[in-house]
């Protein structure tokens, strides 16, 4: 590794050219409604029926010709009720009225509702409406909602709870969806130990593979643990080539530039054509991107923190585009600076912050962060204070940006 480090910017375009060759490739499949919630959807759905499929009452009242009751209070006989679920055969005659319920089929001959706050019932054969209506009112005509044939939902669209009930009304108990992209998680070195192990003198518990594993199910993805890899080329390779046989690989460590920093010769040695391996930002500046065959590869820094904010630059927008879904920009607001940053790397930093609601504006706080291994130092942030390359400081009160960890309103792509 020793080439010239990109812009962050110029990083992410290159990630997204890729990306540009994905579209209209994407694997498919066919699951049950269910089974799609956060899934996203792969065809266009049409109505097979009118909705609403037949003139429905928009209120509790009653049904009623609107030319009876210009001059209420008037009596109508009361001829029956209707209520949602069920049809009647009777069509309402001038000077009559059926009792109906919210949903339920307006009767023939009836041009409007009145609601019930509005009757008074001095019998059980008559109702007294207490007010006129307009012809229309409190109806939802058929198919004045959407028609058979429409489309009412397009390619593209993340299933939520609305969707769910869009694909319901329009009959789809199967649903087809792009299918969710398999990411294999590699730690690699010799001083990883397991969760459960105690750690001797010169080793750490293995934390990377979890973090990545988290940020792979938020994207959409099913993340793959692979059993963490020693710093041999023997193993490396062996662990690598298990890897890419995901869509998508992530290697965390040994892609830096120290004697057992091995993963460059291995990407060599099977054909992973690196097309960056260098960004110049704080933290994460030895981040790799290289790509084999159809699977998309990334070497992560292996301190924390580091790869927490590669792998938001950098992989999420490519696990998006997999799924369908546009590679937008970043989720970053503006807020007032809370106290004064020093940044002397000439790098893009992205350092721990507490982004919150302040008196009519975001308030962004940095953290008591002790740089990229510290992951307790950031484990209170829910953001990330950007400071552009070409600031060495920032001051309190100024605006300043800050990329959120959570999905929170938030602004379109900004220049980084």
């Amino acid at each position: 590794m020793g080439s010239a480090s990109l812009t962050v910017q110029s990083a992410r375009d290159l990630v997204l050219q890729h990306c540009q060759r994905i579209p209209g490739k994407q694997a498919v499949e066919s699951v049950a409604l269910l089974e799609s919630f956060q899934r996203v959807l792969a065809e266009p759905v049409f109505l097979d029926c009118d909705q609403p499929p037949f003139a429905r009452s928009m209120r509790d009242g009653f049904a009623l010709r609107n030319e009876d009751v210009q001059s209420a209070p008037v009596l109508l006989r009361c001829v029956g009720e209707v209520r949602a679920g069920e049809m009647t055969e009777t069509t309402l005659k001038s000077g009559e009225a059926m009792q109906i319920m919210t949903g339920a089929p307006v009767p023939e001959g009836a041009n409007a509702v009145v609601m019930v706050e509005n009757t008074d019932r001095p019998s059980d054969g008559l109702v007294q409406v207490l007010k006129p209506v307009k012809g229309g009112e409190n109806i939802a005509p058929k198919g004045s909602e959407r028609r058979a044939g429409d489309t009412v939902l397009r390619p593209g669209r993340r299933i939520s709870a609305v969707e769910a009930a869009v694909l319901a009304s329009a009959g789809k108990a199967e649903v087809l969806v792009y299918r969710r992209p398999v990411v294999a998680i590699l730690a690699t070195g010799d001083e990883l130990v397991a969760v459960e192990a105690v750690p001797s003198a010169g080793q750490i518990r293995n934390s990377n593979s979890f973090s990545l594993y988290g940020q792979v199910l938020k994207s959409g993805g099913i993340p793959l643990i692979l059993d963490t890899a020693r710093d041999t080329l023997a193993d490396l390779r062996r662990q690598i080539q298990r890897g890419l046989e995901s869509d998508v690989l992530l290697v965390s460590g040994g892609v830096s530039m120290g004697k057992y920093d091995l993963v460059e010769p291995v990407f060599e040695e099977l054909g992973v054509m690196v097309h960056f391996e260098s960004v110049s930002m704080r933290p994460g500046k030895p981040t790799v991107f290289a790509t084999w065959k159809d699977r998309w590869v990334f070497g992560l820094p292996g301190n924390p923190l580091s790869t927490f904010v590669a792998f938001e630059l950098f992989v999420r927008p490519v696990l998006k585009v997999l799924q369908g879904l546009p590679a937008v920009g970043l989720p970053v607001v503006r807020g007032l600076l809370q106290a004064d940053v020093v940044e002397r790397s000439g790098r893009s930093a992205f350092l721990p912050a507490r982004v919150s609601s302040g008196s009519g504006m975001l308030e962004i706080s940095p953290a008591n962060w002790k740089g990229s291994a510290d992951v307790f130092g950031a484990v209170e942030s829910n953001g990330l204070l950007i400071v552009p390359a070409q600031a060495a400081r920032l001051t309190k009160g100024e605006t300043v940006e800050a990329l959120l960890f959570e999905d929170l309103a938030y602004s379109n792509e900004v220049s980084l």
